[in-house]
C-alpha cells in the first residue's frame, strides 16, 4: 500500500504538471523568445565580468534546519551559476580553443562548474582583456517537456558570437564559433516567463557518434540532451555506456535521469534496486528533485530502504530549503499534521506554505486558503 502510494506521489507531480500545461500562444511564445535572447545577452554580458573576482567570497542570505534566516559566505562562481543555470552539473561544450576544434589534450565537454575556472586560467590576464561579443542570437521553435518532475518549456537560440583576447596570454584569438544554447522557463502561472535558465550549450550541427566512440563527458551530455527531448531510449543508450566510471555519478543530473528512467521503465527495464541506488548519487549531489523523492522513499520505508522518518525529513527539508515547491509543500503538511515525529505547528506549515505558494504550487495554495481560514495559529 505504502509502495503503491509513493508511486502516485511520484507520478502525480509529473502528471499534475502535465494536465495543467497550457499551449503557449504565439504571443507567449515570441515573448519566451524574445526574453530568452535577453537572458542569454546578460549571460555574456557579465561573464568577463566575472572572471577577475570568480572566486571571491560574499555573503548571502540562507536559512538553517529550522527555515531561520542565516548568513552565510558563497564564492561569486556559485552566484553566478545560480543565476543563470539549474544546478552547478550542466554540461557546456570547450568554446575556448582558438582552433576550430579543441584541442585533443583539452576536455571538449565539461560541466559548468570546470568551465568557468578554465575560461579564467585561460583568459584572465593583463595583457589582453577577455570580450564577449554577441553578434547575433536567433530564438528558432518552442518546445515542451512534460514529462519532466517540472514540465518546461525550452527554447533553442542560435548564436553568433566573438571571443577575443590573449589564449594563455600569449596568442591573440578571435574565436567566433556558433553555438546553439537551449534555455528553458518552468511550466508554472507565477513564473512563466519570468525565470529562466540555462540547460546546455552545444556546437552548432555537431555531428552525433556512438557512445563508444565519445569521451564519458561527451556521451553523458549527448544523452541527457536526449533526456530533456523526451527520447528515452537513446538518453538511456547513452547514459547507460559509461554509466559504471565513478565520475559519471557524481553528476547530479546524469544520476536523477537514470534513477528516472529505471523507475519508471523508460528507455530500460523498470528497477526499483537501481532506483534508488541513482537517487543516492543525484541526492549526494544536491539534486533537488533526488533529495526530494529519496527523502519521501525514507519516509514511508520502501524500495529496499528501511523507514527511517528523521533521515527521510532530513531529505526533504533540505530540497525544501533550496526551492523545491513540492518539498515545500509536504514539509508543511507534515508540520500542519505532526508527521514524522514533529509536533504539530501551523506557523512552521503556514511558512513553507506560503513559500511554495510563491512558485505556484496549486495544493500549497489551498493548504495555506485552509490554514488561514483557522487563524493560522498553532
Amino acid at each position: 500500500m505504502v509502495k503503491y502510494f509513493f508511486l502516485v506521489l511520484m507520478f502525480s507531480f509529473s502528471l499534475f504538471n502535465f494536465c495543467e500545461a497550457q499551449k503557449m500562444n504565439s504571443t507567449e511564445e515570441q515573448i519566451f523568445r524574445s526574453e530568452a535572447v535577453k537572458f542569454i545577452q546578460n549571460f555574456y554580458a557579465e561573464l568577463p565580468l566575472l572572471l577577475p573576482k570568480l572566486n571571491d567570497s560574499i555573503p548571502k542570505s540562507d536559512e538553517n534546519e529550522q527555515g531561520k534566516p542565516i548568513i552565510k559566505k558563497v564564492t561569486n562562481k556559485d552566484v553566478f551559476i545560480d543565476k543563470f543555470f539549474p544546478n552547478h552539473d550542466i554540461y557546456v561544450h570547450n568554446d575556448l580553443s582558438p582552433d576550430d576544434e579543441a584541442k585533443r589534450t583539452d576536455k571538449r565537454v565539461m560541466t559548468i562548474e570546470e568551465y568557468l575556472p578554465e575560461l579564467k586560467r585561460i583568459y584572465d590576464n593583463k595583457k589582453e582583456k577577455l570580450v564577449f561579443t554577441l553578434k547575433s542570437a536567433l530564438g528558432k521553435e518552442v518546445r515542451y517537456n512534460g514529462q519532466a518532475q517540472e514540465a518546461y518549456y525550452f527554447v533553442k537560440i542560435e548564436i553568433e558570437r566573438k571571443l577575443k583576447g590573449a589564449y594563455l596570454g600569449l596568442q591573440y584569438t578571435e574565436n567566433v564559433k556558433a553555438l546553439d544554447i537551449y534555455v528553458r522557463t518552468l511550466d508554472k502561472p507565477d513564473t512563466k516567463l519570468l525565470k529562466f535558465s540555462i540547460i546546455g550549450i552545444d556546437f552548432k550541427s555537431r555531428q552525433i557518434k556512438e557512445p563508444g566512440a565519445m569521451t564519458m563527458e561527451e556521451a553523458t551530455a549527448q544523452g541527457l540532451k536526449f533526456f530533456d527531448e523526451e527520447e528515452f531510449e537513446k538518453a538511456y543508450k547513452y547514459l547507460n555506456f559509461h554509466s559504471k566510471n565513478k565520475k559519471f555519478a557524481r553528476n547530479s543530473n546524469a544520476s536523477w535521469a537514470m534513477a528516472y528512467m529505471n523507475f519508471w521503465g523508460r528507455g530500460t527495464e523498470k528497477n526499483d534496486k537501481e532506483m534508488v541506488k541513482w537517487l543516492d548519487s543525484s541526492a549526494d549531489r544536491d539534486n533537488l528533485y533526488a533529495l526530494y523523492f529519496l527523502g519521501e522513499n525514507y519516509f514511508f520505508g520502501e524500495y529496499g530502504v528501511e523507514e527511517n522518518e528523521k533521515k527521510g525529513l532530513k531529505y526533504i527539508r533540505s530540497a525544501a530549503k533550496k526551492g523545491l515547491a513540492e518539498a515545500q509543500y509536504s514539509l508543511g503538511e507534515k508540520y500542519e499534521k505532526g508527521q514524522g515525529g514533529l509536533k504539530p505547528d501551523k506557523k512552521d506549515a503556514k511558512y513553507w506554505y506560503e513559500k511554495a505558494s510563491k512558485q505556484g504550487h496549486a495544493k500549497a495554495k489551498a493548504a495555506l486558503k485552509a490554514l488561514n481560514a483557522t487563524g493560522g495559529k498553532k
